[in-house]
């Protein structure tokens, strides 16, 4: 039921303030809620990789997050300043299959809403959650810190549950990844991001 009323709130949001009103509000959802989690402090990437996998962060809330600590982030100096995440079955997609279920299709206000996010904002987003799920991330790191220097997110690649897929060249780009590396992790997981120290000098980033 509450599914159902998921898709008739996104629909009738879209008719009252078309799709970009329904990006802002998602944007606000990812801020207001980020405010909400309280500010966290790890003494280096292991303390913070034990507390992803045990599910004891921020980012955890939502869903199982796994730290690829095989691919870790370098800067010029060879420090590792960064790793990145995936989460094997985005929290939404359930509710798309359920929504699928009770009421025969998505809503064609998902579509929309995603088509404005990839447009005007950053081309990344496989359904109207990815808005949500990007802004929150990146507040998020904001109030996360690995020895006092704070966190930067960076979604890197998304899956649909259509099987669609999204590569943010733009920010492959920026944690020196080889996009091809990025891509392949799609076959396992939903979602991949960076998690970086903020302002860190990354080796190779151009």
């Amino acid at each position: 039921m509450i599914d159902v009323a998921l898709a008739s709130l996104i629909e009738d949001m879209i008719e009252k303030a078309g799709a970009e009103g329904v990006v802002e509000f998602w944007q606000r959802v990812g801020d207001n809620l980020a405010g909400r989690m309280g500010k966290e402090a790890y003494l280096g990437w292991t303390s913070f990789n034990v507390a992803v996998r045990e599910s004891r962060t921020a980012f955890s809330i939502e869903g199982e997050v796994t730290p690829l600590t095989d691919m870790a982030i370098t800067d010029i100096d060879g420090d590792v300043v960064g790793y990145l995440y995936a989460m094997r079955q985005c929290c939404y997609v359930p509710t798309i299959f359920r929504t699928r279920f009770a009421v025969g299709r998505m809503s064609p206000a998902d579509q929309a809403v995603t088509n404005e996010y990839n447009e005007n904002v950053h081309n990344i987003a496989v359904c109207n959650f990815c808005v949500f799920h990007e802004r929150f991330r990146e507040e998020i790191a904001k109030n996360v810190t690995i020895a006092g220097n704070p966190l930067a997110c960076l979604l890197l690649a998304t899956r649909g549950w259509s099987g669609e897929t999204k590569i943010s060249s733009k920010n492959v780009v920026q944690v020196n990844i080889n996009e091809d590396h990025v891509r392949a992790l799609l076959r396992n997981y939903e979602c991949v991001y960076a998690l970086v120290l903020r302002g860190a000098r990354i080796k190779g980033e151009r």
